[in-house]
């Protein structure tokens, strides 16, 4: 009896150590925490986001995460810090999570006049191209674009599914090749089902020919003087092929291949806004060493270069972006990270984390559940850097 008791004091003694740790990190969010008033974020000024500006430091790229693809103040929020970086802090570039292919093409018709708000629908994701918040975006970068300082677009997903990918892409494969390649008609038609996202594997023979060909394809575009755009296409393709017919995950990879290639040969020296879920860009997210979220590469490759910014809600709805069911975001855990940032009536709220806390509160992840299923990092001050809240969160409306 007496051991047993002994026992229940030290763990009676541990949880209450652990709660006090917990609440110390409750109180350090509280202080550290900066509140801002506004009913939406458009009215978010610009002394307000000095704040996060200050955070971001000197980093080159600039990570803007979301939990899920359908929530309305999440899409407004990001599209005014785009604005912010932009016109205040010298960033040129946004890095949309969307086809590398697609998006290239996209821009080149931008320089040209035309507006991408019109063209996004069928080539930009359909998330980012038809609902009423995500065309906030679309519409700053016309606005950018007519302007004196355009705010460069660019591709970074290696999963392409646009009508540009569709009816541009094989015909610029099929320039780089021979003229009597009896083996195209397999690979275009195997590609076309990539392209609409059909998982079905081909035949075994099927399979190799399209291997081969795109290792002819490889040879030609990859190479000193090639074409890299359609050689980061081809990448994409096979890492598409790879997770439908032998469920081998490469797609965020390629994405992190992309956005290095874009900042090393296309855009040199430039400051980038990374836009994209934020299990795409946090810090230490993979199924294994070999199969890595773009994130987690981009954090070990940009090292301090690199700032992480998440977001995250209270309560209210959002749209789950493939079922397109509206969903209540689930209650706060009481000890949790978005407890403690509602400790302030305020719409919105930053909050830097430098380091990662001493204990790390439960912070939402996806979907605005808590914690990131893979991986090794723990959320805020680990996963990503800093966080932006949001008290009150509508679900987008798709409009077209």
């Amino acid at each position: 009896m007496g051991s047993t008791w002994v026992a229940l004091a030290a763990l009676t003694m541990t949880m209450g150590s652990a709660q006090a740790v917990e609440e110390g990190s409750m109180d350090w969010v509280r202080a550290q925490m900066k509140p801002m008033a506004a009913n939406s974020a458009a009215e978010l000024t610009d002394e307000q986001l000095k704040a996060f500006g200050d955070a971001i430091d000197n980093a080159r790229v600039v990570a803007l995460g979301e939990q899920t693809h359908g929530g309305r103040q999440e899409f407004e929020l990001k599209t005014r810090l785009v604005r912010y970086l932009h016109e205040k802090k010298g960033f040129e570039v946004l890095l949309l999570e969307s086809g590398i292919f697609d998006v290239a093409l996209l821009q080149q018709a931008m320089q040209r006049g035309e507006k991408l708000d019109a063209l996004a629908p069928g080539n930009v994701f359909y998330m980012y191209s038809k609902s009423d918040a995500g065309r906030t975006l679309l519409r700053y970068l016309d606005e950018a674009q007519a302007g004196p300082k355009p705010l460069l677009l660019s591709g970074i997903d290696s999963q392409l599914s646009g009508g540009l990918s569709r009816s541009e892409l094989p015909k610029r494969l099929r320039a780089a090749l021979p003229s009597d390649a009896a083996d195209w008609p397999v690979f275009e038609r195997l590609v076309d089902t990539l392209i609409r996202m059909e998982r079905t594997p081909p035949s075994p023979a099927d399979a190799k020919t399209f291997d081969a060909v795109a290792a002819r394809l490889k040879a030609k575009l990859c190479k000193p003087g090639g074409d890299e755009l359609l050689c980061r296409s081809l990448a994409g393709l096979q890492a598409q092929a790879a997770n439908f017919w032998r469920g081998e995950y490469l797609r965020d990879q390629e994405m992190a291949s992309n956005a290095l290639w874009q900042l090393q040969r296309l855009y040199p020296g430039r400051k980038a806004i990374i836009w994209a879920h934020t299990i795409h860009v946090a810090r230490g997210v993979k199924f294994d060493d070999s199969h890595r979220y773009a994130g987690d590469i981009l954090g070990e490759k940009l090292g301090r270069d690199y700032y992480v910014l998440n977001t995250t809600a209270l309560q209210g709805r959002f749209m789950e972006f493939a079922s397109g069911e509206v969903q209540a975001i689930p209650p706060a855990y009481p000890r949790s990270l978005e407890s403690a940032l509602a400790s302030d009536p305020a719409g919105f709220a930053f909050l830097n984390a430098p380091r990662r806390l001493k204990i790390g509160l439960p912070a939402r992840g996806m979907e605005f559940g808590y914690g990131i299923p893979l991986g090794t990092g723990m959320g805020l001050g680990a996963q990503w850097d800093g966080v932006f809240y949001i008290r009150d969160m509508e679900a987008v409306k798709m409009e077209r």
